[in-house]
């Protein structure tokens, strides 16, 4: 099976031929998948069951693609995969007792979600506490995992929520206890389109389809009403972990854990429109609730809006009377600053996002010349009071989540050490770097003698957080400071005074820094 999942005439056959306790094809995959997700003949998942249950799941996703006669040729599923989807919303009527029976509802829909999720394999779950070298992340045990088909994934959620919404009491017994959130067979489909971005766009889009609204707003979700009291490693493998995938992809058209897109990067219509309702899910709670966005949806947004970052840049850093230059986005700076500072509670959410505006910041330095650092260029001032505005905000979102640790009696040196403020290496999502000169400039902003003892912070109170202001000032600085000299400045030009460097960018790096802060601050309520 390993060897023939990737070819549509092998997985073909492979499912009109299987046969498992006395049942064919369709009912055979969904009871194999059944059997090999609790463990097989014992009841212990073995690696061989492992092996077999992932490539059950490729085979199932190449034999219901559009290249199968099984699958979705011209878009439109076949009759197999009509059939395969109609037993697992309704079984197949057999008697409890009977080794072939296949239970319909929650069961079955969850029988074959889970097997397109392929999880069963032990990995862990993602733990924002945990170093990135030991690689724990939301996506990690989705490496390798098969691409469905997006006529496929767009039948399995139609019946899904078909059912769940004429069906009296759809998940008795889960709705209100935290088994519901493992157990919905909404999170493997959502596993699965989190890996096809354009099918998670085209069914999410608000522009074609209420299916966005139907998920953040009207559905009734299967321990919902639990889910924030939970541990958070079982917050972070619910159901909603994975939506918060699915819409990751939606919004961006590229996989969870992929590189994000060069800055600029430019988004079409149908990704704007979701990202833009992502992020106003939670502005109203936020005002009331900095910690209003849920903990498995933390770093999923904040990759989101790292993705979307020249915006992000130009809504942080300039007063927008109208939309941004990128995505053409209408998002209220206020609002922004207190999702980023919802978001940034994941300490790895909080590097995404700074990473981002780092990239940008060292993308926009890169393109002005030598004399731009010498004599007057207002663009090059305008760069430099946009960008030290937009870092000022930042550092005022960290620092206010920083305090917010200690006064809890939290670990918030911790959340700082997680952060490593000033090593670009330690994204978990990488962010593309073009050309020599913005690669230097983020080396000189993140540079080594930033990253020391000096960068933890005592949270006890606020006054003891000068060195945290007076280190992310520093950034700003050493970017502006290495390309200056890299262009060819030498150490007594940029101390010339009166001169464009030391009386003009200087200084309009330290008063937007400051009034970045201050801004967040008042956005925060502070």
């Amino acid at each position: 099976m390993e060897d023939g999942q990737g070819s549509p005439a092998f997985s073909a056959e492979l499912m009109t031929n299987l046969s498992f306790n006395g049942r064919e094809q369709q009912e055979a995959v969904l009871l194999l998948a059944s059997s090999l997700e609790h463990g097989g003949r014992d009841g212990q998942l073995s690696a061989t069951d492992a092996r077999l249950y992932r490539a059950l799941s490729g085979s199932l996703a190449t034999a219901t693609g559009p290249d199968s006669p099984l699958g979705s040729p011209g878009g439109v599923t076949s009759a197999w995969t009509d059939r395969l989807i109609a037993v697992a919303r309704d079984g197949n009527g057999l008697p409890n007792r009977h080794p072939g029976q296949l239970g319909g509802g929650a069961a079955g829909l969850s029988a074959l979600t889970k097997l397109m999720a392929a999880d069963n394999d032990g990995l862990q779950v993602y733990d924002p506490n945990k170093d990135p070298k030991e690689k724990s992340s939301p996506w990690q045990k989705d490496e390798g995992d098969p691409v469905y088909s997006e006529a496929f994934l767009t039948e399995v959620a139609e019946t899904i929520r078909d059912w769940e919404t004429h069906t009296d009491d759809p998940y008795d017994g889960h709705m209100k206890n935290w088994q519901g959130t493992q157990e919905d067979p909404m999170k493997g489909l959502l596993n699965a389109m989190s890996r096809n971005p354009s099918a998670a766009t085209h069914y999410f889009d608000p522009n074609t389809t209420d299916n966005l609204k139907y998920f953040l707003d009207d559905r009734k979700w299967p321990g919902g009403e639990v889910e924030s009291k939970m541990p958070g490693e079982l917050q972070h493998s619910s159901a909603r972990a994975e939506l918060g995938l699915a819409l990751e992809a939606a919004a961006t058209g590229r996989a969870p854990g992929s590189p994000m897109h060069p800055v600029p990067a430019h988004h079409d219509g149908a990704e704007t429109a979701i990202f833009e309702r992502v992020m106003g899910e939670y502005t109203k709670e936020l005002r009331t609730n900095q910690s209003a966005i849920p903990v498995s949806m933390r770093l999923p947004m904040a990759d989101m809006i790292a993705d979307y970052g020249s915006d992000v840049h130009q809504i942080l850093g300039k007063k927008m009377d109208g939309p941004t230059d990128f995505n053409q986005l209408e998002i209220d700076r206020g609002d922004l600053t207190r999702i980023i500072r919802s978001t940034a509670e994941d300490p790895n959410a909080f590097k995404a996002i700074h990473g981002s505006q780092t990239a940008v910041i060292g993308e926009g330095l890169s393109r002005f010349p030598e004399e731009s650092f010498r004599k007057e260029d207002p663009e090059l001032r305008a760069w430099v009071k946009q960008s030290a505005s937009a870092l000022g905000h930042l550092d005022g979102v960290r620092g206010d989540v920083i305090y917010d640790l200690g006064q809890a009696e939290k670990d918030a040196n911790n959340w700082n050490k997680m952060v490593n403020y000033h090593v670009y290496g330690g994204l978990l999502t990488p962010i593309p770097i073009v050309g020599d000169g913005v690669q230097r400039s983020i080396d000189w902003g993140l540079s080594a003698n930033l990253n020391d003892e000096n960068a933890k912070v005592d949270a006890a109170t606020r006054e003891n957080m000068i060195k945290h202001y007076d280190e992310g000032q520093k950034q700003m600085y050493g970017m502006l400071r290495g390309m200056a000299i890299h262009r060819g400045l030498t150490e007594t030009e940029l101390d010339r005074s009166p001169g464009e460097f030391e009386d003009h960018l200087q200084t309009i790096t330290e008063q937007w820094y400051q009034n970045g802060m201050e801004d967040a601050d008042k956005s925060m309520g502070q």
